[in-house]
């Protein structure tokens, strides 16, 4: 789990009791001016307790605070969580904002200069145009050396997306290119931070590995989904419906520097 899903739930946490320390009270002091009112304005002793349940939270909030310790830590600690998820986010909407929307018509792979890029910079840019797109995005990066020396990507629609070359063709690629891994991305486009194959996914890759024949090893399938926060977490997962977490993304570990670029290094096939 990243910082902020830590902080997150000990912040629902805390808002809970501190929901129950004040919605209690103030139930109780709507259901008195409710039988109040109701004995000399019955038109309008529903609006009334209406309104002190709506008020009178802020009310025993500050005299919460006054008077218990344990709800004035709570308090203080809810404002302290909550202060750092603001600065987490602005960490993620400054990664996000280093990279130009893709323009419309514009290639997802040339908006996003996926080819020649390292491992790290290629999964950061596919997390950010992918949740961008709100479709499912298809991306094969025949890798070489940690560098992916060919890109293709193609989007589909919300649920479904397929590659945009002919994988029968991939293990030629390979060969021609000396690559040693082959790695198709997808996103499922949920902010819940999980995620898991789909039945369509794991067909997709036994029909991947079996047409790469004796490089089947080297495919290796991944899909990106999101917290929240936008932080991405990438999964991978096997022909047999086995899936396990490959990497994730946390802003508290996240230090700024200049926007990616390619690496430079190696031949890429600029043509795909």
């Amino acid at each position: 789990m990243s910082r902020y899903e830590i902080l997150s739930v000990e912040l629902t946490r805390l808002r809970a009791r501190q929901a129950v320390s004040m919605m209690i009270p103030a139930a109780g002091a709507a259901f008195l001016t409710y039988s109040v009112a109701s004995a000399h304005f019955i038109a309008i002793s529903f609006v009334a307790a209406v309104v002190t349940f709506v008020v009178t939270p802020v009310l025993f909030h500050r005299a919460w605070r006054f008077l218990f310790r344990p709800y004035r830590r709570w308090s203080d600690r809810s404002a302290d969580i909550a202060a750092e998820i603001a600065t987490l986010r602005r960490k993620v909407a400054a990664i996000f904002e280093a990279y130009r929307e893709r323009a419309k018509g514009q290639q997802f792979k040339k908006a996003y200069n996926l080819a020649g890029k390292s491992l790290s910079e290629l999964e950061e840019a596919l997390s950010v145009g992918t949740y961008r797109e709100k479709r499912e995005v298809f991306v094969t990066a025949f890798m070489r050396e940690g560098i992916a020396v060919r890109v293709t990507a193609s989007i589909g629609s919300p649920y479904r997306c397929s590659s945009s070359d002919n994988p029968a063709r991939w293990k030629q690629h390979v060969e021609r290119l000396g690559c040693d891994e082959i790695r198709q991305y997808h996103n499922h486009p949920v902010h819940n931070g999980k995620t898991r194959p789909s039945p369509m996914d794991i067909r997709t890759t036994g029909t991947l590995q079996y047409l790469l024949g004796a490089h089947r090893t080297k495919l290796r399938s991944l899909i990106i989904c999101w917290n929240g926060l936008r932080e991405w977490k990438i999964s991978e997962y096997d022909d047999k419906g086995k899936y396990w977490i490959h990497s994730e993304f946390d802003a508290a570990a996240w230090q700024q520097q200049q926007p990616m670029r390619s690496s430079g290094r190696g031949a890429v096939d600029v043509q795909s």
